[in-house]
């Protein structure tokens, strides 16, 4: 245990060295180019703390965290119940080969472009390219997570005549917690930036449009600290979200 906090601790010495590295060489930066281009962390953080107190924040990071969470529920519950189909028949699996290539071929801009063709200018625009850009992320996982489950297992559960609801909940269910957190870890920051990316160019609120409106009246702080926001939104869902559900499931799953 002593050797575990020992880890613990010069891993946060070490990501605390970078962080500081970073921000001594953003200082240094804004040094030697005027604040239009690469304002301080000082001016990023007076903007942000601007942005606190006018409520502007508050307000643009409802409409993004809404429209985020709407848009990945919808791709998450369609690319799960089409994973579950996919790894139980290889017929389905093979069906939704040709689908996922061509979604993770498609650049997100262009389909921030169709979605303005199809929607016009609403919040429509960033859930229905969220929801479409993570589910293949989502189904690759399942699938492939459902496809390696041990067939034996599956095979003495009909044996001894389970339920399809024990196999579920004793098998399957089990064998996909550590597939589905690792979609997780890996769509919720980029559901994140694909948010804001279709609200600066689909919407007229949220961060995305809020980013639009600082590049436009060249608030260059405001850019740095919208950014900064953005970055932190994705390293607390990480870490406030992400970690502890997985921790509690995984001592569920060895509990079971």
């Amino acid at each position: 245990m002593m050797i575990s906090i020992m880890n613990r601790k010069k891993s946060l010495i070490i990501q605390m060295s970078t962080c500081s590295g970073i921000v001594l060489i953003w200082t240094l930066l804004s040094l030697n180019f005027p604040s239009i281009l690469i304002p301080s962390p000082y001016e990023t953080l007076t903007a942000l703390w601007h942005l606190i107190v006018s409520g502007e924040l508050l307000h643009q990071l409802y409409l993004t965290m809404v429209r985020m969470v709407v848009g990945l529920s919808i791709g998450m519950f369609l690319a799960i119940l089409s994973g579950l189909l996919a790894g139980r028949f290889a017929v389905i699996y093979e069906m939704f080969r040709p689908v996922i290539a061509f979604l993770l071929g498609i650049p997100p801009i262009i389909l921030v472009v169709v979605a303005m063709v199809w929607f016009g200018t609403n919040s429509i625009i960033p859930i229905f390219v969220v929801s479409i850009l993570v589910f293949p992320t989502f189904y690759i996982n399942i699938a492939n997570g459902y496809r390696q489950i041990d067939i034996q297992l599956l095979q003495m559960a009909t044996v001894y005549q389970k339920s399809t609801w024990q196999k579920l909940r004793f098998i399957i269910l089990p064998s996909l917690m550590v597939p589905f957190f690792t979609a997780c870890s890996l769509a919720a920051g980029g559901a994140v930036r694909m948010t804001i990316m279709a609200e600066l160019l689909g919407t007229n609120s949220g961060i995305g449009a809020a980013l639009t409106m600082a590049r436009i009246n060249i608030n260059t702080d405001k850019v740095f600290a919208w950014t900064l926001i953005s970055v932190l939104i994705i390293l607390a869902i990480d870490s406030f979200i992400l970690n502890p559900l997985k921790a509690k499931m995984m001592t569920w799953n060895r509990e079971e």
